[in-house]
């Protein structure tokens, strides 16, 4: 379908948040995926002129779909980057099943890394408007708090909401109050029940291994864990 580049903004350091207007009807579930593509790229890029990212928005949001991402060297990347609004792109929405689940009744441990959040502010975002009743910890590990997207608004739902928790961790700087440590086993051990929560993991293919791997030291059963890779950092 065919969308409208609208506002864009920075977001943390190196990551931009994309908007786009959809006149046609859509719908898609919280934590779900979109192709974008552009018309044109203004550098050469391998890949071509499609991307994968996922949905950052809720789905409460009408006529409005919004993305993030880390920018970097590529020509797709860049050629987003210098887009202006009201420029014409091409999107699909794909589905996936990475979502928010139905159930309220089993406590939510979210475990992103980086531009791994992406797909959890959409389920946040969806939660804490409509009042679902899911109870949610989120573990949200970045290298620095410039790195962080989405902190202020995750620290103000968090503040609004009851049934929500945000645990930074940035594991590398040594000014940083909170938690430093990476996301192991007795991590987790000491902010969840690993007998009893859902855990989902987003994040680069390697951070989101070693979480899975940590997981089922700490005892997490595999029925209990889902994750998703983030691969398309280029």
């Amino acid at each position: 379908m065919k969308a409208l580049i609208g506002d864009k903004k920075q977001i943390a350091k190196d990551t931009l948040m994309v908007e786009f207007s959809i006149e046609e009807k859509f719908s898609f579930e919280a934590g779900q995926y979109l192709t974008l593509t552009l018309d044109e790229l203004n550098y050469p890029d391998p890949r071509g002129n499609s991307r994968i990212f996922s949905i950052v928005n809720s789905p409460t949001k009408t006529g409005k779909l919004a993305i993030a991402t880390r920018l970097t060297e590529s020509g797709f990347k860049k050629t987003l980057a210098e887009l202006s609004s009201g420029t014409k792109v091409d999107i699909k929405i794909e589905g996936g099943d990475f979502v928010l689940p139905k159930s309220t009744g089993q406590r939510l441990i979210f475990i992103a890394g980086g531009i791994g959040i992406t797909p959890f502010m959409s389920m946040i975002s969806y939660s804490h408007q409509q009042n679902t009743g899911h109870n949610i910890i989120l573990i949200y590990s970045n290298r620095k708090p410039a790195l962080t997207a989405y902190k202020k608004e995750l620290e103000k739902i968090d503040q609004e909401n009851e049934n929500f928790k945000v645990i930074f961790t940035m594991t590398d700087d040594d000014n940083w109050a909170g938690e430093r440590r990476k996301i192991d086993a007795e991590f987790i051990g000491q902010y969840t029940d690993t007998q009893k929560d859902y855990y989902m993991v987003a994040g680069p293919p390697q951070m989101v291994q070693g979480v899975v791997l940590e997981l089922e030291k700490a005892g997490v059963a595999d029925a209990n864990i889902k994750s998703e890779n983030f691969s398309g950092y280029n």
